[in-house]
């Protein structure tokens, strides 16, 4: 859908409305589904992942901006890329203050 929607390419398979309609219903469903499963994980830092989860809900409000072009779309889309990004560049040592190296190998830690 996206290349049909942002590409231009394929538009004689589908329509760009029908690929609009298409695009948001599964970008919706992708987003309740990513809340599920993030409410169900308990290995990874909740934080982290609320962090990532916002900057999708934003990112995706500034896609929805740009189909019905509304202005400051673009700021949006901006933002929710900045947020998004922000979430795989922060370390969980900046959050919680201690560092899980307990699998190296070389760890002083480890040795008794």
């Amino acid at each position: 859908m996206a290349l049909v929607l942002f590409a231009r390419i394929g538009r004689s398979y589908i329509s760009v409305p029908t690929a609009r309609i298409i695009f948001m219903i599964s970008g919706a469903a992708a987003l309740v589904l990513n809340l599920f499963s993030f409410q169900k994980d308990k290995n990874s830092n909740p934080s982290f992942n609320l962090i990532f989860w916002v900057g999708s809900v934003v990112l995706f409000g500034g896609l929805i901006l740009q189909f019905l072009n509304l202005p400051y779309h673009n700021y949006v889309v901006i933002a929710g890329l900045a947020i998004t990004g922000i979430s795989f560049f922060l370390s969980p040592t900046l959050i919680t203050g201690k560092s899980d190296d307990s699998d190296l190998l070389d760890n002083p830690k480890n040795h008794s």
